[in-house]
């Protein structure tokens, strides 16, 4: 492959990992199961006198660390007699300190397993601080609190590890030795994992989340997943009657729907719409970009009621100048004007920045100021409105001033947006590519803001022909209207976030992609401080001095 510009990317706060889908099979996570023992119940006031791990993966046991811990107190004649732990045995043991190194190396990457792991965690976390080890603070997992949700009511007499162990056919026997129960919990263990793979459960986030509220005739639909693609794509659960209930996109479809069978997803109307549907299909994509933008063209097609992000891949406001003897701007649903500003999430939003700009200056912004400030060629009125923030506070009408900041704070971000989506939606072709599993390329191309074309270039191929192939098989798309060119503000933000995702290769690109010099992401330094301003406001005087200085 040529090495065009690369993208880094930055994920935005709050973005989701794109393929977070992807994470390690349940199989493929190394577990250490740790059972302690110790001089009573209170994390860092009493000790541990014995420590028992067993490293696991796939269902093997791949080591085991046993020892006695020295302790500086007494140990009682009641938790002697309930473990067999004589005080004579701690004498010459290894120090805490010695132990909790050898112990965090040993476990150093896996997942941490006790039963009833707030009580053991507690004393390693407490442990490690006393000794001064850095705690990692591995992912975990209870199996007390996983049995409790796996187990059905009335199944066993309790959820204690030897009647968890004997109910679920545990070859150890526990007895308050810390090697011993480890062991034991390492059965209970694998099999509430073997309960729970029916029902969807294939990793360790799956199994995390595994909602016991859902019937085990609703689980055990998961295997309606079985034939649905394994890669990227979308998937669609449908009623009995074939209507569409739920559409959703994955970088691996098969695993993202049945994880919908483990109680994966908590909301209440996901475990309403599983427990309705019938069938599940799904639509095989060459990468996630695509698979975004075939889920909002069937959201909007099929209006699934279960769906409620994208219901309206065109939602928001839009705010144009007047037109003909009009004296106030016009707000619309769609961005049909060459110079609209939006999207904003409601009318009356978009009708306050109307205001906010008339008032800046005491006059209506004309054409040539409008279309300015929208295409970040000309910033003034913008930075006219900050202005006024600082001079409402100077005269004294703080509360006003804060009213004012955070109208004007939200105006500077969508402009900022907007001003990144028209850059991306002027392009008339933008080509790029990203590495993907299996040493292959994930090509996607872009005109005018809208996926005109997406393939994968195979492993060991010439990428350059397969692009080209894939550029010259595109659909041609003409610019539409408004200052997205015809597309959605939600499309352009799929190309934006997909880019993001991963490293990416600009093959090559049809125009020039900027942004405007004295655009609207000039200004985000402010926005920055007025909304840290807002979260601290305390009355009067918080619109205070946020402008500084032009540069």
């Amino acid at each position: 492959m040529p090495s065009p510009p690369t993208r880094v990317p930055a994920r935005p706060s709050g973005v989701q990992a794109a393929f977070d889908e992807l994470e390690p099979m349940l199989s493929e996570v190394t577990f250490v199961v740790v059972d302690l023992e110790t001089s009573g119940t209170r994390p860092g006031t009493d000790e541990i006198t014995e420590i028992g791990a067993v490293r696991v993966r796939g269902g093997e046991v791949r080591a085991e660390l046993s020892t006695f811990v020295a302790i500086d107190g007494h140990l009682p004649g009641h938790i002697s007699r309930l473990t067999g732990i004589a005080p004579g045995d701690l004498v010459g043991a290894p120090s805490l300190g010695e132990v909790m190194a050898t112990f965090l190396e040993f476990s150093r990457g896996a997942v941490l397993v006790a039963h009833n792991a707030r009580f053991d965690l507690g004393f390693l976390r407490a442990a490690a601080a006393s000794t001064g080890h850095p705690w990692p603070d591995p992912p975990s997992v209870c199996t007390l609190a996983l049995a409790r949700k796996v187990l059905h009511r009335g199944e066993t007499r309790g959820h204690r590890l030897g009647e968890l162990a004997a109910h679920l056919g545990s070859a150890v026997e526990p007895n308050h030795r810390a090697l011993q129960d480890a062991r034991a919990t390492v059965d209970v263990l694998h099999a509430l994992i073997s309960r729970v793979g029916d029902c969807g459960v294939a990793t360790l986030s799956e199994l995390r989340a595994y909602d016991g509220r859902l019937t085990p005739e609703v689980r055990r639909r998961a295997s309606l997943t079985d034939p649905l693609t394994t890669g990227p794509g979308v998937y669609v659960f449908r009623d009995g009657s074939g209507g569409a209930l739920y559409v959703g996109s994955s970088g691996s479809v098969r695993r993202r729907a049945r994880s919908y069978y483990s109680g994966g997803d908590s909301r209440s109307r996901m475990r309403t719409m599983v427990g309705l549907a019938a069938s599940i299909e799904s639509v095989a994509c060459a990468h996630l970009l695509e698979a975004w933008t075939v889920e909002d063209r069937l959201i909007d097609s099929l209006q699934p009621p279960y769906n409620r992000r994208s219901r309206n891949p065109r939602r928001g406001w839009w705010l144009s100048p007047p037109t003909g003897r009009a004296i106030r701007g016009q707000v619309t649903r769609s961005p049909d004007h060459p110079f609209a500003l939006g999207p904003f999430r409601r009318a009356d939003d978009a009708r306050a920045a109307w205001q906010d700009l008339l008032e800046a200056t005491d006059s209506p912004p004309d054409q040539e100021t409008w279309a300015g400030l929208v295409t970040g060629r000309d910033s003034t009125r913008l930075r006219e409105v900050v202005g006024r923030v600082d001079a409402l506070a100077a005269d004294g009408a703080f509360e006003r001033a804060a009213r004012l900041r955070d109208r004007v704070a939200a105006l500077v971000r969508i402009l900022a947006r907007q001003q990144e989506l028209a850059a991306t939606a002027g392009l008339a072709e933008l080509v790029l590519a990203q590495p993907a599993p299996g040493r292959t390329w994930a090509v996607a191309v872009v005109r005018h803001g809208r996926l005109a074309a997406s393939g994968i270039v195979p492993a060991g191929a010439a990428p350059l022909p397969v692009i080209d192939s894939l550029t010259a098989g595109a659909t041609t798309v003409q610019p539409g209207p408004g200052p997205l060119c015809g597309a959605t503000a939600a499309g352009i933000r799929h190309v934006h976030r997909w880019i993001d995702s991963a490293p990416t290769r600009i093959v090559s690109t049809a125009g020039s992609w900027t942004l405007p010099i004295d655009g609207a992401h000039t200004l985000t330094w402010w926005a920055d401080r007025a909304e840290r301003a807002a979260s601290g406001d305390h009355g009067v005087g918080a619109g205070a001095g946020l402008s500084g200085e032009w540069r």
